[in-house]
């Protein structure tokens, strides 16, 4: 049978939390959203750039590739729900290995027969419109023109007001403990203020908590707890401001080399990153390769000045793939594990937490 809780907890204050918090709220839960403040730290979605790559990603099918391609519908649909954020359409991946050109080109023709709209160009078309990307081993690149990138700030802003008027109630408090009790589950919660509650009672918990889920359920039953490890993957960025950038610019957010390029609204700025780092302490080694672009970046990126650069850990699952969605219990629900892909993947994550807990989808406004 479906649950229908009287209250949803959702734990978290990311990507994930703020979508899920917002969409649940539009299928008539009533939620609760536990996402502390956290003052001065970067919590993972605000560290990230905002890439999607979902039509370009190498995966050709099962799982990854079906999750990708149906969060990219999703936020099309979602994204004018909930006012302005800031947001690039069209991603370009340069490629850089010869003997990957044809394996390239023939994704791009896979994709255009399933009906999306990914291109290759040649070394050629992309010069000749933004010299900027010239490298001597250019071969070419993919065109994504449905992929993009999200500003994470204004994004996760605008989920924040829209679930207020919703009606979701925002509780800045750490989720410390989680027992069962009945039917229902009961959070111990720790917050600075001293009006705020120090427990809760819901039908149903969503823990979109990333490293922190699996200490919040030690405490229970052997059976239901997280069986499934997370390791801590750091990510480091930084914003540029480039004099020496060509004034064609960039065609848009680019991975170059792995390393994603995003041009920001003020002229002859960038943000760049991000590093892959594992544990959750940043190496300045790692941050001048991706500067560098490995030894290969050009003049105009190698005599850029760095404004200003931070950090994110991300959680990523070990032995299972990302994300992990699935129901531990019954009214207990984990979509975490999202790894670099967070922002991308948050809608589709929240359509999958609203089927299982018996929401039908809302009607389009």
């Amino acid at each position: 049978m479906p649950i229908r809780p009287d209250v949803i907890a959702v734990v978290g204050a990311g990507s994930v939390g703020s979508v899920t918090a917002w969409w649940l709220a539009r299928c008539g839960a009533q939620v609760v959203w536990l996402a502390p403040h956290t003052g001065l730290e970067r919590p993972a979605s605000l560290a990230s750039l905002g890439v999607l790559m979902g039509h370009c990603s190498r995966r050709l099918r099962g799982r990854s590739w079906r999750l990708r391609r149906a969060s990219l519908a999703l936020w099309r649909q979602w994204l004018p729900l909930l006012g302005p954020v800031p947001q690039q359409w069209g991603l370009t991946v340069l490629c850089h290995q010869a003997d990957e050109v044809e394996w390239l080109q023939a994704l791009a023709h896979q994709r255009l027969g399933e009906g999306v709209p990914l291109a290759w160009r040649t070394r050629d078309e992309l010069l000749n419109r933004w010299p900027a990307l010239a490298s001597s081993n250019l071969q070419g690149g993919l065109w994504s023109p449905q992929d993009g990138q999200l500003d994470p700030a204004p994004l996760l802003a605008a989920l924040a007001g829209a679930g207020e008027q919703l009606g979701v109630q925002r509780q800045s408090a750490q989720v410390i403990g989680l027992q069962p009790e009945g039917k229902n589950w009961r959070l111990q919660l720790q917050a600075s203020d001293p009006d705020c509650p120090t427990t809760l009672l819901a039908s149903a918990v969503v823990l979109c908590t990333g490293l922190g889920t699996g200490r919040l359920l030690a405490a229970l039953d052997p059976a239901i707890r997280l069986n499934w490890p997370m390791t801590p993957v750091l990510g480091q960025a930084a914003e540029l401001h480039c004099p020496m950038l060509p004034p064609q610019g960039l065609p848009g957010p680019v991975v170059w080399r792995g390393v994603h390029l995003i041009p920001r609204l003020q002229g002859q700025r960038l943000w760049i990153g991000a590093t892959v780092e594992p544990g959750d302490q940043g190496q300045g080694q790692c941050f001048d390769q991706m500067l560098g672009l490995d030894g290969a970046a050009p003049p105009w990126l190698r005599q850029a000045q760095v404004l200003g650069r931070w950090q994110g850990v991300r959680a990523r699952p070990m032995g299972r793939p990302a994300p992990l969605l699935a129901t531990l219990a019954s009214g207990v629900l984990l979509t975490s594990g999202h790894y670099r892909n967070g922002i991308l993947l948050a809608p589709v994550t929240a359509a999958w937490t609203g089927r299982q807990l018996g929401f039908p989808a809302p009607d389009a406004p």
